[in-house]
């Protein structure tokens, strides 16, 4: 009885499967669901629906092909539309940084990278000051500079700015000879520390948020030097610090850019590559 009950049981499962549709007709099916869905411009689930086909009926090989042709159409105008809303925002942001870029110059002159140098602070125009000195490249990338000029050496290794009770101080900086030196020339002492990598501390946001304040700047190591800031010097800070932002953005987007070409090229080299392309619909 129970033989006779498994073989009535193979039985009908044997005619329930022969009587669906074959894997080949449901892949067909899929297929035909997914056109209607890219031409509806419904492209999330067309490529739900492609995804299936390609990884649930491997053996379709007519219908994992053009699947995988009509994701590449896909995921080609996606990178298209990408392209054009970042050159978009890539205009917008250089529209943007015009204005800001008034008192600034670009000058290679200094190294083996752009810089952008406010007008009042370039070397020519600062020799013998102590002040502090704002340095941006052409990716945003910013930091300050305090500079000392005097008939001895003072040792500084830090700052302080400060005006009525409010202030900000810059972490130590140690003198390594190179980015941090000292020197003397015909009997001027000059030192020069650089505050990067965060090393001031806030400072940076200090001078921008009280740029018209008479902010006063200690200059501090072994012995103390004080100074007034020259309103041109706070604006520049201010400025770079404005600056900084923009051109990061810029930076991103044209990252961004040079990404979404590369994928365009090589979706592309793969289309030309495929002998025949599945006709959709645009």
């Amino acid at each position: 009885m129970i033989k006779r009950l498994l073989l009535l049981f193979v039985l009908f499962s044997v005619i329930f499967i022969s009587c669906g549709p074959s894997e080949k007709e449901r892949a067909a099916d899929a297929f035909n669901r997914a056109q209607k869905l890219y031409d509806a411009k419904n492209f999330n689930d067309t490529k739900l629906l492609l995804d299936s086909i390609i990884e649930n009926m491997p053996g379709q090989i007519e219908y994992v092909n053009k699947a995988e042709n009509m994701l590449r159409t896909i995921k080609i105008a996606e990178q298209e539309h990408n392209l054009t809303f970042l050159d978009s925002m890539l205009t917008v942001k250089q529209e943007e940084l015009k204005p800001m870029m008034k008192n600034f110059i670009e000058s290679n002159e200094y190294g083996s990278k752009t810089l952008l140098i406010h007008k009042r602070q370039k070397p020519e125009n600062s020799y013998g000051r102590t002040f502090v000195r704002a340095h941006l490249d052409m990716d945003g990338n910013f930091y300050i500079s305090s500079r000392y000029s005097g008939d001895h050496y003072i040792y500084h290794d830090q700052i302080k700015v400060y005006y009525s009770g409010n202030s900000a101080i810059t972490d130590k900086v140690e003198f390594d000879g190179f980015d941090n030196r000292r020197y003397e020339d015909g009997g001027t002492y000059w030192e020069i520390v650089n505050y990067k990598d965060g090393k001031d501390n806030g400072v940076i946001d200090f001078i921008a948020a009280n740029w018209d304040k008479p902010l006063k700047v200690q200059f501090r190591g072994k012995k103390y030097y004080y100074i007034v800031m020259e309103k041109f010097d706070k604006e520049a800070i201010r400025d770079a610090n404005e600056i900084a932002v923009v051109l990061k953005e810029i930076k991103r987007i044209k990252d961004e850019i040079t990404n979404v070409k590369k994928q365009l090229m090589l979706l592309n080299r793969r289309m030309q590559k495929v002998k025949k392309v599945p006709q959709l619909k645009s």
